[in-house]
């Protein structure tokens, strides 16, 4: 009688199994905390293994960041290629919004990485990153042509950018709503968005911003010129990236000159961050003071905002990235001043639609407020404050 053969060994993780792994709690990592703030100990301690046994996986954080990039464009890549080549348009696009919403539920974590952190992807990383976004938004844009034949071009991507921004703002937020709500309420407000009409746009030029460091003149103090130097530098490279040296040379500050107005970056960076959360305060009181209803609140506290964010984008970009390398005090303080001033809107949002549960209006206020800061800061801007303003009624209407 043979002997019969052993039993095959149980099977083992894959070395690109643990690879996709790490990536995944790498990419949390970095949306929650800024790429620059997480090492690679960091990431160890989270998978449950040493900080050189990632070195089996990956040579450095940088090629840490490459995957997970990879990995999250191949996911949308998959979105894609799932579109049926035929059917009714909205179908069609029904099927690829509720594809990017499954993505972006499973991954909610880590799917920030497409608003800050690709910053620091290397030169190719990020063309790939990029040109695969551009090919998602270019589909759904492409779609809503069937299904809206006589929509313009400019707004069939404008309306398929702001659908993908409200999609994606589930990652922008720790709101708890289960896997399932979530999808169907991304579902019904990119739809919703897709399905609205745009005022004709405005001339938009440049990035709207008011005048920089070079426009602002001798006649302020040099605290005043060091914090608008800051800004666009911190947007464009990170915290980290920028030391005080650029700072104070922007400023046409030298040497020590520039610690004797903040003793640290960070004592700096904090300041930007009261500094726009103080204009906020100010603009959306001040705009919804005396207002007769709720609706009258809530339109005028759109426009306060949105003004904010395109007017002063590049305070806002900051004010929305560097969170996580504001000193821990100011961290803490300042969170309490963004939920609060989320609350608001949620407020107004309920007050003028009775019928409308507060986690699904919490849901579309951040899809709103997403799409406010994808169209407004974007480097080169194809809408105008008054079409992003339609966009956000239609996302909280939805």
């Amino acid at each position: 009688m043979k002997q019969s053969e052993p039993a095959p060994a149980a099977p083992t993780r894959s070395r690109t199994d643990r690879k996709s792994q790490l990536a995944t709690i790498a990419a949390n990592l970095f949306c929650e905390r800024g790429y620059h703030a997480v090492g690679l100990g960091d990431i160890a301690t989270e998978a449950g293994i040493t900080g050189p046994a990632i070195y089996k996986h990956f040579r450095n954080k940088q090629a840490i960041l490459a995957y997970a990039a990879n990995d999250l464009a191949s996911a949308l890549e998959g979105v894609l290629a799932g579109v049926p080549p035929s059917g009714p348009p909205w179908e069609r696009l029904d099927r690829v919004v509720r594809a990017l919403s499954a993505v972006v539920v499973e991954r909610r974590r880590g799917v920030q990485l497409y608003q800050w952190e690709r910053r620091y992807l290397d030169a190719d990383d990020h063309a790939r990153f990029t040109a695969t976004i551009t090919s998602l938004v270019g589909t759904i844009a492409d779609l809503l042509g069937e299904a809206r034949p006589r929509l313009p071009a400019a707004d069939r991507t404008t309306l398929a950018t702001a659908a993908c921004s409200a999609i994606a703002s589930l990652s922008t937020h720790r709101t708890q709503v289960s896997p399932r709500v979530a999808a169907a309420g991304l579902r019904g407000i990119a739809l919703g968005v897709l399905a609205t009409g745009l005022p004709p746009r405005l001339a938009v030029a440049g990035n709207g911003d008011r005048p920089g460091a070079a426009a602002i003149g001798d006649f302020v103090s040099r605290r005043e010129r060091l914090l608008v130097s800051a800004l666009r530098p911190f947007r464009k490279r990170g915290f980290h990236a920028v030391t005080m040296e650029d700072i104070g040379a922007a400023a046409g500050i030298g040497g020590s000159s520039v610690y004797r107005h903040f003793p640290s970056k960070g004592d700096l960076l904090a300041a930007v961050y009261y500094r726009a959360a103080d204009r906020l305060a100010v603009a959306t009181s001040t705009a919804i003071e005396g207002a007769t209803d709720p609706g009258e609140a809530l339109r005028r506290l759109v426009d306060a905002y949105i003004e904010f964010s395109y007017l002063d984008s590049d305070l806002a970009a900051v004010y929305l990235s560097e969170y996580g390398n504001l000193p821990a005090d100011d961290r803490h303080a300042l969170r309490k001043v963004q939920r609060e001033h989320v609350e608001q809107w949620v407020r107004l949002v309920v007050a003028v639609r009775e019928d409308t549960r507060t986690s699904y209006a919490r849901l579309a206020v951040h899809a709103a407020l997403n799409i406010v800061h994808d169209l407004s800061m974007a480097r080169r801007r194809h809408t105008d404050a008054d079409q992003i303003k339609h966009l956000v009624f239609a996302a909280l209407a939805s």
